[in-house]
């Protein structure tokens, strides 16, 4: 089975980006995974000021943000990830989108293979295979990095969606 690193599209500039999350949303509780304090209450806040914004389906700071779009399709396959509902509001058009923090679970399947940087981020991440168990969608426990990872039955779905802001990165597995 073939994973990937699913991200945010850096080459959309143009996005929806959230203005004042982390007055409302703790990194360190995502990080944390303290899922009893970031609770499934639903959060509001406006995005930043543009011209023009793109609603793209991953936004990846200050915290990770899927659509409801990749939401549904998320649900699809896994059961163990949290969700919290984050409403992204345009005052300038009096519109509002539904997006989701995503915590997903977190699974200890670092390949010995993996490198890192002196700094103790990953250079080269390798998955064992062996400790996978046909994970659909997780965070490798292990790394500094707080990215999600998806087996190709996702990647698949997430295609047939009609996506937009989505940038896919093969993993290694040995």
């Amino acid at each position: 089975m073939d994973y990937y690193i699913i991200s945010q599209d850096e080459r959309f500039i143009n996005f929806a980006e959230p203005s004042g999350l982390s007055k409302v949303v703790d990194k360190d509780l995502v990080k944390s995974r303290d899922l009893e304090a970031l609770n499934t209450d639903p959060v509001m806040v406006y995005i930043k000021e543009k011209d023009e914004s793109e609603f793209i389906d991953i936004i990846e700071k200050p915290v990770l943000l899927i659509s409801d779009k990749i939401k549904q399709v998320f649900e699809r396959y896994g059961k163990d990830e949290f969700y919290k509902p984050v409403i992204l509001g345009v005052p300038k058009h009096m519109e509002t989108s539904l997006y989701h923090l995503v915590v997903p679970k977190k699974v200890e399947c670092l390949s010995k293979s993996s490198e890192f940087n002196p700094d103790g981020t990953i250079k080269r991440l390798v998955l064992d295979r062996s400790k996978l168990n046909c994970q659909h969608i997780f965070s490798v426990s292990g790394v500094r990095e707080n990215f999600i990872i998806v087996n190709l039955d996702v990647v698949e779905s997430i295609i047939r969606s009609d996506y937009i802001g989505i940038k896919l990165k093969r993993v290694e597995v040995d």
